[in-house]
């Protein structure tokens, strides 16, 4: 229970980038990372947005937010726990904390993303790539939006399969609403289920959908995208594969379609282009992939070129952010630097440098800050 309390106290805390918390997570257990952050001189601190539900104190917090899984039943699974997802502990920063419903264990997976705008024979073809996967035994993970993600779901739970959806909100939280029939069925069929790493009772923001998109690619063998035009959400869970050294699948839609111009700057940069359902079961049980990721392992044998890739993991529109990095982009600073010149809140600064580092456009350097 100690190790629960701890873990989940790190997972709150205000900018664990800052704080060096993944840096120590290999080597160290939850209740060591805490200790050494608390007698470091800055105390941490809850995360802004746990502090509409949760103590501002990440202990407290901690308790509060084991108290409320355990009266809704929700499974909670800590990064130094051995029924942690593997393929998810492999990626440079998971999710400390994970929260989960559902009966279901994390096995061979394969992410199907895409557009929510799908037309009919996008949503054809992931049927056909999905049912395929269940058939073959691999759990489906997507991101329970509408479109082809929902698609996706439907299709292996139609073929006897097993879907995980991992949600941009606290796992009590259904979102959205035209998607509680999905929730229903998930969570009524054997083998599958819903993971999210937000506490329950949070809602959704723009960044958190960016944060969930690394979880869907992180669970998984490799990444299908089946439609995505040059902007689609699509493409930063297909960024985040590239990073995790994941394979990537695209499949290649209509020519000069923009609906389909994400896909195709996927497969023009090295991504796998889809024919058909096979293409992806005889890549991913290819005895050559097998020796490169092992069951469970990760190490794309394909070199894509994650640095001239399309896809762009992060929201422009983001004041905060946008601030802070083109700040950031005329020398490294540090946090009250930040602070001090945006204009912004601490705590405001804390959080954006949060989504900038997770996107790749910031690292951190010392006790500074500075641009990729």
């Amino acid at each position: 229970m100690e190790d629960s309390i701890f873990a989940i106290a790190l997972s709150t805390v205000s900018s664990p980038v800052i704080h060096g918390v993944w840096d120590r997570v290999s080597c160290l257990g939850p209740a060591e990372i805490y200790r050494l952050l608390d007698s470091s001189g800055s105390r941490p601190e809850t995360q802004d947005y746990l502090r509409e539900k949760y103590p501002s104190d990440p202990l407290a917090a901690a308790e509060l937010i084991l108290k409320t899984a355990r009266e809704l039943n929700v499974r909670t699974i800590h990064y130094w726990q051995a029924d942690y997802p593997r393929m998810l502990a492999e990626t440079a920063r998971p999710p400390l904390a994970l929260y989960a419903l559902g009966d279901f264990r994390f096995a061979d997976s394969v992410a199907v993303v895409g557009s929510r705008r799908a037309d009919p024979r996008s949503r054809l073809i992931a049927r056909r790539i999905c049912g395929r996967l269940a058939a073959e035994g691999y759990a489906v993970v997507s991101g329970m939006a509408m479109g082809i993600d929902r698609e996706s779901h439907e299709a292996a739970l139609d073929s006897s399969g097993s879907t995980v959806g991992v949600l941009a909100n606290g796992i009590d939280i259904t979102y959205p609403l035209s998607n509680r029939d999905l929730y229903r069925r998930i969570l009524s069929t054997p083998g599958s289920g819903l993971v999210s790493e937000y506490p329950p009772g949070t809602f959704t923001r723009k960044w958190t959908f960016v944060r969930r998109n690394r979880i869907i690619s992180g669970l998984c063998l490799g990444t299908v995208v089946v439609k995505a035009g040059s902007r689609s959400g699509a493409l930063i869970t297909a960024g985040y594969a590239l990073e995790q050294n994941r394979e990537l699948f695209a499949c290649t839609g209509y020519s000069l379609d923009p609906d389909y111009e994400g896909c195709i700057r996927l497969i023009q940069k090295g991504a796998y282009a889809v024919a058909t359902a096979d293409d992806i079961v005889s890549e991913l049980r290819a005895p050559s992939f097998r020796r490169a990721t092992g069951a469970f392992g990760s190490g794309s044998r394909r070199v894509l070129r994650p640095e001239s890739s399309p896809c762009l993991p992060f929201e422009n529109d983001d004041p905060a952010a946008m601030k802070i990095l083109s700040l950031l982009k005329q020398g490294q600073r540090d946090v009250d630097d930040l602070a001090r010149m945006s204009g912004f809140p601490v705590n405001i600064v804390n959080e954006a440098l949060i989504v900038l580092e997770l996107s790749g456009k910031i690292v951190k350097n010392g006790s500074t800050v500075a641009a990729v």
